[in-house]
C-alpha cells in the first residue's frame, strides 16, 4: 500500500461522520410519579453530541408493549428532551418537549424501555428495576 493510499484511508476514517443519534440516551426516568400523583411520570432523553437530533419517527417502547411512545421534535446539541405523561405540570418550571399518554403508565415493579430511531434501530435500553 502506498503512502498516498494510507493517508487517504486515515483521512476517510477521521472525517467520516458519526450518526448524531448515537449520542442520544435515556438519562432519567421518574417511574413512580410524584408525591402529588402516581401518574406524574416523566422521562428525560439527553443528547451528548455536538449536533441536534431530529426525533421524528423515533419511539420509546417498553418490552411488554406498554407504554409505546412515538417521539417528535428534536434535541439540541448537548441538550435534553423532557417527555411528560398526560400534562405539562409534572416537572415545575420546565416546559415539556412532549406531553403524551404513557398507556397504563410505567411499571413500578420494573420496566425495560428501548429507544429506537426512525429506522427502528435500537439506540439505548434501560431497565428501571
Amino acid at each position: 500500500m502506498s503512502l498516498q493510499q494510507i493517508v487517504s484511508w486515515i483521512a476517510l476514517f477521521l472525517f467520516t461522520a458519526t450518526p448524531a443519534f448515537a449520542n442520544v440516551v435515556v438519562s432519567e426516568i421518574a417511574w413512580m410519579g410524584t408525591a402529588d400523583s402516581s401518574t406524574d411520570e416523566w422521562i428525560e432523553l439527553a443528547n451528548t453530541g455536538n449536533s441536534a437530533v431530529d426525533l421524528s419517527g423515533w419511539s420509546l417502547r417498553a418490552d411488554d408493549g406498554s407504554p409505546t411512545i412515538t417521539l417528535s421534535g428534536s434535541i439540541v446539541a448537548n441538550g435534553y428532551f423532557l417527555i411528560e405523561r398526560t400534562d405539562d405540570n409534572t416537572v415545575p418550571n420546565i416546559p415539556a418537549d412532549l406531553v403524551t399518554a404513557f398507556g397504563n403508565g410505567l411499571g413500578n415493579a420494573g420496566e425495560t424501555l428501548v429507544l429506537r430511531n426512525a429506522s427502528d434501530v435500537e439506540i439505548d435500553r434501560v431497565n428501571t428495576a
